[in-house]
């Protein structure tokens, strides 16, 4: 053999290793890329997920609980058969009924069985009594095994015979103290959840929600969804195995859910067979309503570079002087711009959104990085609209921890925090401050006249009054009981007396019906003008005085604090 063609076969055979060499180094940088940011998106997307679904059912459960909590519907339980009190508590739920999503509610008591309900259009209005439930009828096990469970609340997907309908039914427990008194809840409408949660169409993207029996809650597919899961038996549940068709797939969902919910791990992301793919299962669990979020994504589809295995052909058909030009080239023109993509995608993994977007490369491979830059904007977006709608969402419940829900009014939290503001704002730009505190002469004799119907009437006739009287600037709140405290920036002295005054005489002219008796009231009202910045407790103080006086001087009266002498045991109001 002639040494010019052993040196060609040697030289063949370093290339051929070389172009071998180089095919192995891309594969598996373009894996690990594809790896990693599948990794990464997959855990945002069970994130978008989990929330997506989750923000609405927090939101029905916590108006549920308050509804289960509020003192009219627990007298109901207790005494259904009086009347005024069902009827009262009727109104309750009605009140309840327009907050809810779906415009519905249940009610269902341990003690008669008689199950209560009207819907979105209001049908049942007056004959809210459905039917009486029964332990020996197989369509009410649901409310039974409810009881049975004790949980303070549940999230149940349930068709109701009796009312022709089929809810994601939120169950919460009505108790006084340890004791169960009922259920009581709202229903969301199936199809319409599915189509805003796991129904929202994404290409190789699938959303299911799970139990801790691994049963299906919610799936794109209705046919797959474990109905009235709670009613049966573990055996006969339609479960997560029917997903997956390795054993050792289940096996490790099952390991996983068992981590998560002893909150040993945030999400977890598992790789399995679906519909004989390989796919992400990312999977989140979700304590507020214990069930879990499983998000398969289509490995192939989040790949983020595809098709280089031409490269090492391309390689064995020129000489090493060409394929040290192609080398050059392939620097510059992919693996540079991959690495710039790929040390983009580590600080977007940081979550620094915020790092410069620059489109590397020529061709495909800027297509590609316009493309990547287009999926990191969607992912971006996303997240900032998810956010907000927490932030909404944390505003609103904020918001309502500040109103008293007899009178509408500020409650003591929130006037609390008005008078902090206004005293800090006093501070900074002077001016004067008035307060007046008013108490309701005789309220106890009120109620134990006329009943605590007719107190609450009074309450709120005062609360509408002050609403009406007190400008856009003013703060006016029931500070406890039959005592409500009016802040009033910029308001001089002899102004604030005579409103003061005004709000008096208004009182005393308001006339109560209560269907059977009537009756007419009137207030003390203690007065404090602060012309230089004071404490909240001093303010406070000098206005409990004035009140106190006010009191001493025969009540149906108005005295200001200055005028006012130290009551000798007087509870302070702070």
């Amino acid at each position: 053999m002639r040494l010019g063609t052993k040196f060609l076969l040697v030289i063949s055979a370093i290339f051929l290793g070389f172009a071998a060499l180089t095919w192995y180094v891309i594969q598996d940088a373009v894996h690990e890329i594809n790896r990693e940011w599948g990794k990464n998106f997959s855990q945002r997307q069970v994130l978008f997920d989990k929330h997506r679904t989750l923000m609405p059912l927090i939101r029905e459960i916590d108006l549920a609980r308050k509804m289960a909590s509020d003192p009219a519907i627990v007298e109901m339980a207790l005494h259904e058969g009086d009347v005024k009190i069902r009827q009262r508590a009727l109104e309750v739920m009605e009140d309840y009924r327009y907050n809810f999503r779906d415009h519905s509610y249940f009610a269902a008591f341990t003690g008669s069985g008689n199950y209560y309900f009207n819907d979105t259009a209001g049908r049942y209005t007056g004959k809210e009594l459905r039917y009486k439930l029964s332990p020996n009828n197989p369509n009410d096990k649901w409310f039974y095994a409810t009881l049975k469970e004790n949980k303070n609340y549940q999230v149940n997907l349930d068709p109701d015979v009796h009312l022709g309908v089929t809810k994601i039914w939120i169950n919460v427990l009505l108790k006084r103290g340890d004791e169960v008194l009922g259920v009581i809840g709202t229903g969301l409408d199936l199809t319409e959840f599915l189509k805003e949660s796991v129904g929202i169409v994404q290409p190789g993207i699938y959303n299911f929600f799970i139990d801790r029996s691994m049963a299906i809650q919610l799936s794109p597919d209705p046919n797959l969804i474990d109905y009235a899961s709670i009613t049966k038996d573990v055996r006969m549940r339609i479960k997560a195995d029917v997903l997956f068709e390795n054993k050792e797939d289940v096996e490790n969902l099952r390991l996983a859910m068992q981590q998560l919910a002893t909150r040993q791990e945030q999400n977890a992301l598992l790789e399995v067979t679906f519909k004989g793919e390989k796919y992400w299962l990312g999977i989140a669990y979700l304590p507020e309503i214990d069930w879990f979020d499983l998000t398969l994504m289509d490995s192939n589809k989040l790949k983020l570079l595809h098709g280089f295995g031409w490269i090492s052909l391309f390689f064995t058909t020129l000489f090493l002087l060409v394929m040290l030009l192609l080398g050059i080239l392939l620097h510059r023109w992919i693996l540079k711009p991959i690495y710039k993509i790929k040390i983009a995608s580590d600080e977007i993994q940081r979550g620094n959104f915020e790092t410069e977007r620059q489109i590397v490369g020529t061709g495909e491979i800027a297509a590609l990085s316009r493309s990547f830059w287009q999926m990191v904007e969607f992912v971006h977006q996303t997240n900032d609209k998810l956010e907000r709608k927490v932030k909404e969402r944390t505003e609103d419940l904020h918001r309502l921890t500040e109103i008293d829900p007899l009178t509408g009014l500020l409650n003591r939290r929130g006037m609390l925090c008005r008078f902090e503001e206004e005293i800090a704002r006093q501070a900074r730009q002077g001016g004067s401050l008035g307060l007046l505190l008013l108490d309701l002469d005789h309220f106890k004799q009120i109620n134990d006249t006329h009943g605590h119907a007719a107190g609450d009437l009074a309450l709120c006739a005062t609360a509408n009054m002050l609403h009406s009287m007190k400008r856009s600037y003013d703060h006016a709140g029931r500070w406890g009981g039959e005592e409500f405290l009016i802040l009033l920036p910029e308001c001089s002295e002899q102004d604030l007396l005579a409103i003061a005054e005004r709000i008096r005489e208004t009182v005393q002219t308001l006339h109560i019906e209560t269907g059977v008796h009537s009756f007419s009231f009137t207030t003390s009202i203690g007065v404090h003008h602060s012309a230089s910045p004071q404490t909240l407790d001093a303010m406070l103080h000098q206005v409990d005085m004035a009140l106190y006086a006010a009191k001493d001087a025969g009540r149906n009266c108005v005295r200001l604090a200055e005028q006012a002498k130290q009551p000798e045991h007087s509870p302070s109001l702070v």
